[in-house]
């Protein structure tokens, strides 16, 4: 876990001075989200909206974890899998138990965009806060 930890420090530090901004510009190769300047596109600027509303309750600001739920940024999942778990919960055999969302509205319209959030944290392109709005 501390290796990890250095590692992305390292690699925020490298961004912020060969890049000239804190954290990486540009879009997940998927297009699943769209940061520029710390500015995030509509989709995930929602998703931050959206997770902070629900999901942080559990998984911490940020979705850094907390001692309640795990990070979902450490070890973040695919699209598909993703959206299986919020749908429908998981357990892990033990305690640790999250209910499924699949019929809340709040959520499970706005899956997608919660995941565009979580995977521009995950990859450094946004970092912790309320991020800016790019304009459409």
């Amino acid at each position: 876990m501390r290796r990890l930890q250095y590692l992305v420090l390292l690699a925020v530090v490298s961004f912020g001075f060969a890049g000239g901004g804190m954290f990486a510009e540009g879009a997940a190769a998927d297009g699943f989200y769209r940061v520029v300047g710390g500015k995030a596109d509509v989709r995930t600027y929602n998703g931050y909206r959206r997770y902070n509303a629900g999901c942080n309750h559990c998984h911490g600001p940020d979705g850094i974890g907390s001692s309640f739920a795990s990070s979902l940024i450490d070890r973040p999942l695919g699209v598909e899998e993703f959206r299986r778990v919020v749908r429908n919960g998981r357990s892990s055999g033990g305690t640790s138990v999250m209910k499924g969302f699949g019929n809340d509205p709040n959520v499970a319209p706005y899956i997608d965009d919660i995941y565009a959030y979580l995977k521009a944290r995950a990859e450094g392109a946004l970092g912790r806060g309320r991020p800016e709005r790019l304009e459409p």
